[in-house]
């Protein structure tokens, strides 16, 4: 698959992800956990996604958002704006194996529309 092909897929993934935690915004009907899962997916597909813009090697297969980030540094893109969406790497690697995982009563209208913004952007970078 040409890359291009491959981060529009990436990216169309991401969307999909978005749409659930958009969906899942009412902390009283869905954890924490479940939303920020959706969440972390989105960011993990985009930024997979946006690497894809710099090489037409596969991104690497991680959940890590911040290794991500890093990758994403070192090819020289302007990640700052969105790097605070780090922090949703815990709910991929650990939150989600946790019977009682932490609350952290993030403000989800917040982080999904920082989320949003992110896949905009990368959006915004592919042909």
């Amino acid at each position: 698959m040409a890359p291009a092909e491959t981060a529009t897929g990436f990216l169309r993934i991401a969307h999909r992800d978005l749409r659930t935690a958009l969906a899942m915004a009412d902390s009283l009907l869905f954890e924490e956990a479940t939303w920020g899962f959706h969440l972390q997916q989105a960011i993990e597909k985009a930024l997979k996604a946006w690497l894809l813009v710099f090489t037409p090697e596969q991104p690497p297969f991680s959940h890590n958002l911040r290794l991500l980030f890093q990758m994403l540094r070192d090819q020289g893109a302007a990640v700052e704006p969105f790097v605070g969406l780090s922090r949703f790497t815990l709910y991929a690697v650990v939150w989600r194996y946790d019977e009682e995982p932490d609350v952290e009563h993030l403000d989800r209208t917040v982080w999904n529309q920082r989320c949003s913004e992110l896949l905009d952007h990368v959006s915004s970078l592919l042909p």
